[in-house]
């Protein structure tokens, strides 16, 4: 094991090479402090002596979480010790190093500044080394976005996404020995929500896509930070197409719903999103019970955005503006979405904006080949029972698509499926 860790550092020491020139994500960023580096803490995590003052400080890289390395009776976590080993490798302890950030104050937890991490270019003879991306470039990171700290958020997502794509680094189901349920096929979709409801109304949803039951008994669920993971209990097991809901807040297991599951956190656990030059966004992750990164989510949409993933097949088949005014008009409006293609669809997750109204697909919302789904804006009659399959209603008492111009139909990465204007 000694041999493999010192030919890891050697071949990372080798290939550090400078990140893509781009002027738009550098322009947020600005250098506060020289140092030298003086400790690896982890995949992530470096304590640096500033050359002016002498002051020691430990910095958090922005834009990436890596695995936690071991330490003490810590065991770290699946690909850890390799991330660590990796950074050791790009900076010997005395490098000289310059720190970046929007905020000279900007820390995270436990107060460690956060900073973009640059090591010097004998090529260019400039500090245009990002320690981020390359950590990044060789898979040995989670994207994370700060809101205020998102300058080269797009260049992580960029990188990371290809070595996702390569399977490299943590990225590699095979990196803490042999997966478990190797054929296993699950789909992740992530449910924001809405801000103003309770917690619970964020969740993932763990989906069976697959020709053969999965048992998850023992996997991990968790987002691109550190602050709650749900380890699925004994008897997990996924039938075909069958699927879990894991809201973020507490309660009591298949309550109200049979496949309701509870991580028991208190607050949110997924950033909004947000687009352009500071890309900001959040990612679902299910790990094996050997810790392997298996199947992720990630928003918004990047490079695929304007990709339909169900080559029209799913469309906005109609519409009513609705008649008269006030509530009379409320309850004449109404949505059909319908499937035109030839394999069933589920919009779990998914959701219809028009304006400023919003609906989100309730799990198991699907859609056969050739059936439709209809949204009303107004309330069911008094004492009728809807169907959820077929139907849903806003229950709301004034008009929603009005004076709102369009109505369109997202997934829950910002992908637009289908778009009707008035």
């Amino acid at each position: 094991m000694k041999r493999t860790l010192v030919a890891l550092a050697a071949a990372t020491a080798v290939v550090l090479t400078a990140a893509p020139a781009q002027a738009g994500p550098w322009d947020g960023v600005t250098a506060w402090e020289t140092a030298k580096v003086k400790r690896i803490v982890d995949g992530d995590t470096l304590i640096v002596t500033d050359v002016v003052t002498g002051a020691q400080s430990r910095i958090r890289l922005l834009g990436i979480n890596s695995p936690e390395s071991p330490h003490g009776s810590n065991p770290g976590q699946c690909g850890g010790w390799q991330a660590s080993e990796a950074l050791k490798g790009f900076l010997p302890v005395g490098t000289t190093v310059r720190l970046l950030s929007a905020d000279p104050s900007s820390k995270g937890k436990a107060n460690r500044p956060q900073r973009v991490v640059l090591a010097y270019n004998e090529a260019s003879k400039e500090f245009d080394l990002d320690v981020a991306w390359a950590m990044a470039e060789r898979g040995w990171g989670l994207w994370y976005t700060v809101a205020k700290e998102a300058s080269m958020s797009s260049l992580y997502r960029q990188v990371i996404e290809r070595a996702q794509e390569r399977r490299q680094g943590m990225w590699n189901p095979n990196l803490c020995g042999e997966p478990d349920q190797p054929d296993a096929s699950i789909e992740l979709r992530i449910h924001r929500g809405d801000p103003k409801k309770p917690v619970n109304d964020e969740y993932v949803i763990v989906k069976n896509r697959g020709s053969a039951p999965v048992d998850i008994s023992g996997w991990v669920l968790r987002d691109s930070g550190n602050q709650a993971w749900y380890q699925f209990p004994g008897g997990s097991v996924l039938a075909p197409d069958d699927y879990r809901a894991v809201h973020t807040g507490a309660g009591t297991p298949s309550l109200p719903l049979p496949r309701d599951l509870y991580v028991g956190h208190r607050s949110r656990l997924y950033t909004a999103a947000g687009q352009g030059p500071t890309l900001l966004g959040d990612g679902a992750y299910l790990l094996d019970k050997y810790g392997n990164f298996r199947f992720w989510r990630e928003y918004p949409c990047t490079t695929e955005c304007d990709d339909d993933p169900y080559a029209s097949a799913i469309i906005i088949d109609d519409f009513s503006l609705g008649e008269k005014k006030g509530m009379k008009r409320a309850q004449t409006q109404w949505v059909r979405i319908k499937n035109r293609g030839t394999v069933t669809h589920c919009l779990d997750t998914y959701r219809i904006e028009t304006g400023n109204t919003r609906y989100s697909f309730q799990p198991g919302t699907c859609l056969t080949p050739g059936s439709t789904w209809t949204l009303n804006v107004g309330r069911p009659p008094r004492g009728a029972l809807v169907d959820y399959s077929t139907a849903d209603f806003l229950r709301s008492r004034t008009p929603a698509l009005w004076t709102s111009g369009s109505v369109t139909l997202l997934t829950d990465q910002n992908r637009i499926i289908a778009k009707r204007s008035w």
